[in-house]
């Protein structure tokens, strides 16, 4: 094995993404060493990832780094890193909802930390933020539980309940919950040859929230289905609100680009369903440069558009037809329907604040092994 390292691994699904889990004493420190690593690990960059573990979507390219907690509120840090697959993209801009749902049960398979029944409480310090997110795992002999009547859709069957709180996570990307101060902006976009609004909220992670209508489409459509000038519109915006936040330009996902419609009957993915109008308060799409879109819905993207939803002026309050809350918010995606609760207060001196966020996901341990990575790749060029 002079050739190859042997890595220590675990493939996790959170949600409706999956990721390689690694252990931080078995990466490199180095950031360069690091990003060698992750790409030669996932077979990239190639369409397929044919030479690696990456699963050639958006949604399995991900990693989740695991090491003992670097401040005293948390149990444990997580470190998310989004795997380009046709590019050697490794990206540390994001948070993924999915898979931090992920975090709490590994930490407790891993004997991080001592497992509590009938529920144990994880407290997860995300470094990609600096936030604390809290996972509520429910356990039963001494590990968590795999089975239950919890149902995500986008993955087939039920599972265990994994409750997320993410109440305190306003301002993880931008350090404000409105980055721009205002519900509303307005956005020359050149294809369209004038302005648009656009919301800027930033909780969870940064989104841009832009009216599907406004590009012309409806926000029932499917992945595939979206013609290229959408993505170069949305990305266009994008960059707009890249500069306004003062982000670093580096960045391709965030903040993420989010069409949203108003309720309507649509199709899932599948093809096997309906989801009428009435079961959903909004359609919701995430876009990505190059032209993809996500399959289901991000979950720290549904944790900023539940909150956007009660902030009076954006454009998820307005296809909402209002922003009275609490609630439960009820987001139509691709897959289907997530379901997340959120607290927004108004406060006289006319600040929003987010006094709650909670949203539940299953997650379970996938498979555990041994990967070889190719020492040839680690070298630098």
């Amino acid at each position: 094995m002079k050739e190859q390292i042997r890595v220590p691994v675990t493939m996790m699904r959170g949600g409706t993404s999956k990721a390689v889990f690694l252990a931080q004493r078995d990466v490199p420190t180095d950031p360069q060493a690091l990003q060698r690593f992750l790409l030669a690990l996932f077979g990239s960059p190639d369409v397929r990832q044919i030479d690696g573990l990456g699963g050639a979507d958006i949604l399995t390219s991900k990693c989740a780094i695991i090491g003992p907690p670097s401040r005293p509120d948390a149990d444990i840090d997580y470190t998310f890193v989004q795997i380009g697959i046709d590019q050697p993209t490794v990206s540390f801009e994001i948070v993924c909802g999915n898979i931090s749902s992920a975090t709490g049960v590994y930490a407790l398979e891993e004997q991080l930390i001592p497992v509590q029944e009938p529920v144990t409480t994880v407290r997860v310090h995300n470094t990609n933020t600096g936030k604390i997110l809290r996972m509520v795992v429910q356990c039963v002999d001494g590990e968590p539980r795999v089975e239950g009547d919890s149902e995500v859709d986008g993955v087939p069957g039920t599972g265990a309940e994994v409750a997320l709180d993410y109440s305190g996570t306003s301002g993880a990307t931008t350090g404000k919950l409105l980055p721009t101060g205002q519900a509303r902006n307005w956005v020359y976009v050149s294809k369209l040859g004038r302005e648009i609004p656009v919301s800027i909220v930033d909780v969870g992670t940064a989104c841009v929230f832009i009216r599907a209508g406004d590009l012309g489409v409806t926000g029932t459509e499917l992945p595939g289905q979206l013609n290229p000038a959408i993505y170069e519109m949305a990305e266009e915006v994008r960059q707009w609100a890249v500069k306004r936040c003062n982000l670093p330009s580096s960045g391709s996902l965030t903040p993420y680009q989010i069409l949203i419609g108003p309720p309507q009957d649509y199709r899932t993915i599948s093809g096997d369903r309906i989801v009428e109008a009435s079961e959903i308060d909004f359609v919701a799409r995430m876009v990505l440069n190059g032209g993809a879109m996500h399959k289901a819905f991000p979950g720290g993207g549904s944790v900023c558009l539940s909150v956007a939803a009660q902030i009076a002026g954006t454009i998820p309050a307005e296809a909402r037809g209002t922003h009275a809350g609490p609630a439960r918010i009820r987001i139509g995606h691709p897959s289907g329907v997530l379901r997340i609760f959120a607290n927004v207060e108004h406060s006289v001196d006319d600040e929003w604040a987010v006094r709650e966020v909670h949203f539940t996901r299953t997650a379970r341990r996938l498979f555990d092994g041994t990967a070889y990575v190719r020492r040839a790749l680690l070298q630098m060029a």
